[in-house]
């Protein structure tokens, strides 16, 4: 059955996905104070404290202006799942439906969005204990050898992983090591616990070429508002860990290298914009063939643009068709 917020209408949620640096979070901003709705966060590193800079969370401003809910409120030093993900937005999206306020998810992260759509399979919970046993193993065999012990006890998921995807490789050994039973084997459970309701999903792809410039000069802009901050507390004050999922967050891995006087801080730069580079065009592959948009927005979004394509998704949020 579906569930319906008291607003008048055709949807009861909107997605807005795209790469890198599209202008989503303007977007999800400017339709959320048309529609009395809330922004919801789908970016898997947007959830950590400690580096919003980097992550281009949302700023002060972006709080005031409308409610954001899931941004910046998980320990750097935790693994965030997916399923807490789901876990946490189910939670949200009940409480603004019940207040008849539209919830509007933004993000990068296609896994979260396909959670929300289709449910996610059911996985055994990882204690404490085995997360330490899985570390001890990668701090004693190394990337490498965690990905050949990987290829013995489930070479099905090892066959669709790289190498060096040190993250996947590390939840494949630890659901395990919890379980006795491979992840390939979990994997093919249906899947559960997906969002009700009507989703207008909207997908942001501007031009490549357009957007790796954006790209660059915003990674020069988080240099300046103070992004090496942001990294050395994460690598000097806090110690973190390499292999958390935190410490992915684009910059994160060159940035500490200049700071450790590992490379010069040109290259680290260099570096930096190459990979957010690299991952938008991961994000376009994904979402071309992945998610299937009610609207493709395929300008750069400044003001003129924006205000055009707000009107667009007004009136396919008030159609009924």
């Amino acid at each position: 059955m579906t569930e319906t917020a008291s607003h008048d209408y055709a949807y009861d949620m909107v997605f807005i996905a795209g790469p890198t640096a599209s202008g989503k979070s303007a977007l999800a901003i400017k339709i959320a104070e048309m529609t009395t709705g809330a922004v919801i966060n789908t970016d898997s590193m947007q959830v950590y404290e400690g580096m919003p800079i980097l992550t281009a969370a949302p700023d002060a401003k972006d709080y005031q202006t409308v409610p954001h809910y899931l941004f910046e409120y998980v320990d750097a030093a935790e693994r965030y799942s997916q399923a807490r993900w789901l876990a946490d937005a189910t939670k949200v999206v009940g409480k603004l439906k019940a207040r008849g306020e539209l919830p509007i998810f933004v993000g990068g992260s296609g896994l979260y969005f396909k959670a929300a759509e289709e449910g996610i399979t059911p996985m055994p919970d990882i204690p404490s204990h085995v997360q330490q046993e899985a570390e001890a193993m990668l701090a004693k065999l190394g990337s490498a050898g965690l990905y050949a012990f990987l290829t013995q006890i489930d070479p099905d998921l090892a066959d669709r992983l790289e190498p060096g995807d040190s993250q996947r490789v590390m939840r494949g050994v630890e659901i395990w090591l919890a379980s006795k039973q491979p992840m390939s084997m979990w994997q093919k459970q249906p899947r559960q616990g997906s969002l009700k309701g009507n989703i207008l999903k909207i997908y942001l792809r501007p031009p490549r070429d357009d957007l790796y410039d954006r790209i660059d000069d915003r990674f020069s802009m988080m240099l300046e508002k103070g992004a090496e901050a942001e990294v050395r507390a994460m690598v000097e004050s806090r110690d973190l860990d390499v292999g958390l999922p935190a410490m992915k967050a684009l910059g994160v891995e060159a940035l500490s290298d200049a700071i450790k006087g590992r490379c010069d801080w040109n290259e680290a730069i260099r570096l930096s914009q190459r990979d957010s580079r690299r991952y938008a065009k991961r994000q376009f592959t994904w979402f071309d063939h992945q998610y299937d948009a009610d609207m493709v927005v395929t300008d750069m979004l400044d003001e003129q643009i924006a205000s055009v394509t707000v009107l667009a998704i007004m009136d396919r949020l008030k159609s009924k068709n």
